[in-house]
């Protein structure tokens, strides 16, 4: 399917996202009668036009590495330096699905996705943020790239930062399975996230936060 900047201008939009500051406008078309997704910089200012097309270019390599596995969205391809579309995955999000234990299933999977990435020396790294993580029927999908690493077997970086990577992997799938299922955390599982909690202190993509203190409310967030 090729789609032009033309399509998207003659196209009805349903916005599942109005991008604010760096973030890019998502939204829902309709080609060859099935609903596409579209990220799309081409209506932000010109330096975060710039900033956007590195980022899209990016999640696109990202995305083009990962259509190996079913858990992640089909790319449709480039639309232009600016956009790009991609498969639109019909399903609730992890935040939908609160305190709901028909569910409890999902975080299982979830961690069978991510220790996959892992194997293949891939990080999400944004696997918190709300949207992120969906269902469909029964199954994991994955979602926005734009954070995420990938190593070459050859590059040195990737040994010196698994493990700080692979903690923020693994501790947003803990977060999302306290969220769904309240009180099923293990004590290795809490002892896990009060050390990342110290860790994620000094992250620099987050505002520092102490950790909580053993027996306060665990809400998952």
């Amino acid at each position: 399917m090729n789609i032009t900047r033309d399509d998207l201008k003659r196209a009805k939009k349903r916005f599942l996202l109005h991008g604010k500051k760096r973030q890019a406008d998502v939204y829902v078309i309709e080609q060859e009668g099935r609903p596409i997704v579209v990220k799309d910089y081409s209506k932000k200012g010109k330096l975060t036009r710039w900033y956007g097309a590195y980022t899209l270019w990016r999640e696109r390599r990202n995305y083009e590495f990962l259509q190996q596995f079913d858990f992640v969205p089909r790319l449709i391809g480039r639309i232009d330096r600016f956009a790009f579309a991609m498969e639109y995955v019909d399903g609730p999000t992890v935040a939908e699905l609160r305190e709901q234990p028909e569910f409890c299933f999902l975080p299982g999977k979830l961690e069978e996705v991510v220790c996959k990435l892992h194997r293949h020396r891939f990080f999400h790294l944004d696997l918190r943020k709300r949207g992120n993580v969906m269902s469909r029927h029964g199954e994991v999908i994955l979602i926005d790239f734009a954070s995420s690493v990938h190593f070459s077997p050859w590059n040195p970086f990737y040994w010196l930062m698994r493990p700080l990577f692979r903690y923020v992997d693994i501790s947003a799938v803990i977060k999302w399975r306290s969220f769904i299922c309240p009180g099923s955390l293990s004590e290795a599982d809490r002892r896990f996230l009060r050390r990342f909690e110290w860790i994620r202190m000094f992250w620099f993509f987050n505002k520092p936060r102490l950790p909580k203190r053993p027996g306060e409310e665990e809400n998952g967030n």
